[in-house]
This record gives C-alpha cells, structure tokens and sequence, in this order.
C-alpha cells in the first residue's frame, strides 16, 4: 500500500525495540504507540531511545490508567 501511493506513514503499536528498528530498516516509522503509566513505565527500558534513534513519535497510551486518574471510574469494588 506504501508502494501503491495509499499510505503516506507507517505506525506501530505495542512493539518491542528491537521490532521497531527491525521495522524501520524496512520502511520509516514515523509513530509508535504503547500503554505507559505511572506505574508501569516498560518503554522507558528502550522504545523511547529507538524511537528517538529513527524520528519515531511516541504516543502514550492510556497514561491515566482508562479513566481511573481521571474520576472515570468511581468504584473499585
């Protein structure tokens, strides 16, 4: 589809580092997206330094825990 013209940029969800730049030296990433909260901070460990390697935008996902932090959710019971 890149080839054909229909996308103009390739993103990826979920992926480990060494996917990502496995990835990229096959097409450009342009964005990576990933859970990331407070408390479990796994992309700290190496997918924020191999998208800062390719150019890679970052978006954090669920960074309030699906509502929780943000009064989404009332009861925990």
């Amino acid at each position: 589809m890149v080839e054909q013209g229909n996308v103009g940029a390739l993103g990826l969800l979920e992926v480990s580092a060494d996917t990502l730049r496995k990835a990229h030296a096959v097409h450009p990433i342009s964005t990576v997206q990933t859970e990331y909260l407070f408390w479990t901070r796994n992309p700290e460990i190496a997918v924020l330094d191999a998208c800062c390697e390719i150019g890679a935008t970052f978006v954090a996902f669920s960074p309030l825990w699906r509502g929780l932090l943000a009064g989404a959710v009332e009861d925990l019971d």
